[in-house]
């Protein structure tokens, strides 16, 4: 089995060769070995690789499409699929914009004496080209699905990001002169700590919204468009489910409003208010000690004390208070401590439910207005 950095893969040996993606997966993680592969090997294999790529591109793209249409259909927003059909032109598209970018990379990356990928240069962008082989693996099996023997590549990654890691980043980000400085600095001191605080509101807003871990999606596979703020003023108001370790949710509703506030203004803070920002956002990313007796988590700062009735007054919460639309809802387990939680308690929902009270249009706009004029959306 072949391990790498911050993904999962499982690799098989066959008697048939090994496929493009699957060969340079492998020298991959070569490339810290004892001796690493030679630079003629690494140049094989990202030239196999891209060229194959380049041949299913030909093969599913055989005309054109427009700019638009690619920015459409590459940054569009998740959503189900109706049939094969839409999944195939979706497919294509990535398709043919991965293989884009990646001749770039790789030309990019031949820009060496040799004038070939050397083990040297790959070794730089291995963790962004390892990315791109497993990427992959959500496009070009289902294009090649008619094909029974095909294989593109046997592993997977796991593309979630626990919000602690968020943190962590923001964290990093606010102090990165001072990390770097040995080296000398390779972000500008204030362009980071902006940066930073930027990516703290988001880590609240991820460890927020999976408190709840309940999530509206409509006909469409879609998410709705909530404001910010929706779910902590939701477990503010909801004190009972949710126990906080030596602070208050409640209290870090202006440290979330700061940010949203430097995210929109774009300006330098105090430098104090970013380390105690920090510090009481921490307290709700981190975890903290447990006794012998007790369960640890990463997430344990926050301890939700019935999972089930939490997420039914959610539900409630939403349909009462969202204002159009038929949702149903998917229940996952909350990034918090969690005492008596079973896989059983994961809920798909099937039924579509309807809001439950549609305000005036009147009262529609003036809530509008409001949540602008507040910050909200």
């Amino acid at each position: 089995m072949d391990m790498t950095s911050e993904h999962d893969a499982l690799t098989t040996v066959t008697s048939s060769p090994p496929p493009p993606a699957q060969v340079l997966l492998d020298l991959l993680g070569r490339l810290t070995g004892n001796p690493p592969p030679t630079d003629e090997e690494t140049d094989k294999a990202m030239s196999e690789f891209v060229g194959h790529l380049a041949a299913l591109d030909r093969q599913h793209n055989r005309k054109d499409r427009s700019e638009r249409y690619l920015v459409e259909t590459v940054f569009g927003r998740a959503r189900l699929f109706k049939n094969d059909v839409e999944r195939v032109q979706y497919c294509r598209c990535h398709l043919h914009v991965s293989v884009a970018e990646l001749s770039k990379l790789s030309a990019r990356l031949k820009n060496s004496p040799s004038g070939g990928v050397t083990a040297a240069s790959l070794a730089i962008w291995a963790d962004t080209i390892r990315d791109y082989i497993f990427d992959l693996q959500d496009v070009v099996p289902f294009l090649q699905r008619n094909q029974p023997d095909y294989v593109y590549l046997i592993g997977f990654k796991n593309p979630t990001v626990h919000s602690w890691e968020v943190f962590r980043l923001a964290r990093s980000l606010a102090y990165h002169s001072a990390f770097f400085r040995q080296n000398g600095f390779a972000l500008d001191h204030k362009a980071a700590q902006i940066a930073a605080i930027a990516v703290l509101r988001q880590a609240l807003e991820l460890r927020f919204e999976r408190l709840v871990s309940v999530y509206p999606t409509d006909k469409k596979g879609k998410p709705p468009r909530l404001w910010h703020g929706f779910h902590q003023d939701f477990i503010v108001a909801n004190p009972r489910f949710f126990q906080a370790q030596g602070f208050s949710i409640q209290d870090l509703k202006p440290v979330y409003d700061w940010c949203s506030e430097i995210v929109h203004q774009a300006y330098q803070p105090y430098a104090w208010q970013i380390a105690w920002a920090l510090e009481l956002s921490g307290r709700l990313l981190g975890a903290r000690d447990a006794p012998p007796t007790e369960p640890w988590s990463i997430a344990n700062g926050v301890e939700v004390v019935d999972v089930q009735e939490m997420q039914n007054a959610f539900e409630v919460h939403f349909l009462e208070t969202y204002e159009h639309g038929e949702w149903k809802m998917t229940r996952r387990r909350p990034e918090a401590l969690v005492r008596h939680w079973t896989s059983a308690m994961a809920v798909h929902g099937e039924a579509f439910r309807p809001v439950r009270r549609r305000p005036s249009l009147l009262r529609r706009i003036a809530k509008r207005i409001s949540r602008l004029w507040t910050g909200k959306r």
